[in-house]
């Protein structure tokens, strides 16, 4: 596969977002209803990577509906959390083989939580422990580029699982967003620099929109890319950008939106570039979370072109594929 074909399977996700998503909306809404969560109680949510960020980022949307949603990665789950007899826990791994995330959900049943599996593999490890598992209704573009559709399917799942949605209005978002958004982003991307890098903020929710921006970049090419809590950031990372960087401010739709938005002008004076991700006046809290997921997955592709980059190689040549195997491999004690 060379560099431009694997860019060619990043723009097809594109392409096809706007009439995949609605259809798979749909579907989750009649498979998630039965699985939904008792209204008073816990919901943990996560897993590792883009599960644990999707989780974060419809979180403010979970809390609009009256959920009591707590976003934590598999390993917080596993070790940390203080899941009760009761709680419910939702653990998310496309695969369904992400080790931490399997073991977060065995020891989560033995606690006494209800557990639900969010997976593309009905017969995984991951389906196998759970009480109850929401299959994916769709088949990846490819499982070997950064996470797209993959991402927004997730953040249906749990859409879905957690109360209604509107699979037209989705559809539409996508529909009227994806071509605007990648003309502002490619002008973006070829005013970059090959030494700039890029920074992702945002507040509450938004910082799981922030986080998958920055992972989007990791995974394309091995791209230096940041992200941080907006608050977090004036305090002391600020210092860090230099001139000619990208920073991307991330919404969604909440109270900590406005301290990002007023970054913007100051952050001007550093001498970078500010794009806006799901800070657009009059979006849901669900829609801010998918109009910032499109803007990353567009801005990703954008500097993959600008930079002739192969989207399925971000080692570039490095061990680090083969570090990360090992990485994975480690057991509990």
């Amino acid at each position: 596969m060379t560099p431009a074909d694997s860019r060619a399977l990043m723009q097809r996700e594109l392409d096809d977002q706007p009439n995949l998503l609605p259809a798979i909306a749909e579907a989750l809404l009649h498979a998630a209803a039965p699985l939904r969560p008792e209204p008073d109680r816990a919901i943990w949510v996560g897993g590792c990577g883009d599960s644990l960020f999707a989780a974060q980022a419809i979180a403010h949307h979970a809390r609009t509906l009256g959920r009591d949603i707590r976003p934590a990665s598999a390993a917080e789950m596993l070790w940390d959390a203080p899941v009760r007899t009761g709680d419910t826990v939702v653990g998310i791994s496309l695969s369904g083989s992400t080790r931490r995330t399997v073991e977060a959900l065995s020891s989560a049943a033995d606690r006494g939580a209800r557990t639900i599996a969010i997976t593309l593999n009905a017969d995984s490890a991951l389906a196998q422990v759970a009480a109850a598992t929401l299959v994916l209704p769709y088949t990846p573009v490819s499982r070997a580029i950064p996470h797209g559709l993959d991402y927004h399917v997730t953040l249906l799942a749990l859409t879905a699982l957690l109360g209604e949605v509107d699979a037209a209005a989705v559809g539409a978002l996508f529909a009227e967003r994806t071509a605007p958004i990648l003309e502002e982003v490619r002008q973006t991307a070829a005013s970059l620099t090959p030494e700039a890098r890029v920074f992702f903020l945002g507040g509450g929710a938004a910082l799981g929109s922030a986080n998958y921006g920055a992972a989007k970049l990791h995974e394309a090419g091995g791209l230096l890319s940041f992200a941080f809590e907006a608050e977090n950031f004036a305090h002391g990372a600020n210092f860090v950008p230099n001139p000619g960087d990208h920073i991307v401010l991330c919404g969604a739709a909440g109270r900590a939106d406005a301290r990002t938005e007023a970054m913007a002008e100051p952050l001007s004076r550093l001498g970078v570039s500010t794009g806006r991700a799901g800070l657009e006046p009059g979006l849901s809290p669900l829609n801010a979370a998918f109009a910032a997921g499109l803007h990353a997955q567009a801005l990703c592709l954008a500097i993959a072109e600008a930079r002739d980059l192969d989207v399925t190689d971000p080692g570039r040549g490095s061990p680090a594929a083969e570090v990360q195997r090992e990485l994975f491999a480690w057991q509990a004690g």
